[in-house]
């Protein structure tokens, strides 16, 4: 075990470096899982704009006029998040995004083909209900697959938060594997900064 005084630097410095590595080595062996093939990514969609103007979060308009969409800067990373995914030769069977135009754009942009699945919609529009509904669609989507490569959902924060207690950034997604009956392992989540 590692102690550290308050007052010195150079741990809390080489903490750091650790924590860093740990969470490094890690990602490599969930990106090793993925290449396995037969696994969920349940990932969050790319950065969007920010500020007055540039649409409301919770409007679905398929127009995209009145959505909140994609950043410059979101669109650049959900390409690199395509390229990684191509780097480290993953297996991708079937790419399902939520029908808002952030989540759309976002997979088309990484993956190429994708297609709309309602119960990848943002809960938060949703009565209680139909949100719980929703929620246990997503549940057996996950739980069930059983391709040989990997199916990638792409949705929002609150969508994952409502299956998982792992903070998801903007791009990062978890890993989950399948097992059966709507049930599943999360094995971890890869931080699209790593």
């Amino acid at each position: 075990m590692i102690t550290c005084s308050s007052k010195s630097h150079a741990c809390v410095a080489f903490l750091l470096m650790m924590l860093t590595a740990h969470s490094a080595s890690a990602s490599e062996a969930l990106w090793d899982l993925l290449r396995e093939g037969g696994r969920v990514v349940l990932m969050r969609h790319a950065p969007v704009e920010k500020g007055s103007g540039t649409g409301n979060p919770l409007v679905r308009d398929p127009s995209c006029k009145n959505e909140k969409n994609l950043s410059q800067q979101g669109k650049r990373d959900a390409a690199a998040v395509g390229r990684r995914f191509s780097e480290y030769t993953i297996p991708v069977s079937t790419v399902m995004h939520s029908p808002f135009c952030r989540t759309t754009e976002t997979a088309r942009i990484a993956f190429g083909e994708a297609s709309p699945a309602g119960y990848l919609s943002l809960l938060e529009i949703l009565e209680p209900g139909e949100a719980a509904e929703q929620t246990e669609a997503l549940n057996q989507a996950i739980g069930s697959y059983s391709g040989d490569g990997n199916l990638v959902l792409v949705t929002h924060e609150p969508n994952i938060r409502a299956v998982s207690f792992e903070l998801i950034g903007h791009l990062d997604f978890l890993v989950a594997e399948p097992m059966g009956d709507g049930e599943f392992e999360e094995l971890g989540v890869i931080r699209f900064s790593n």
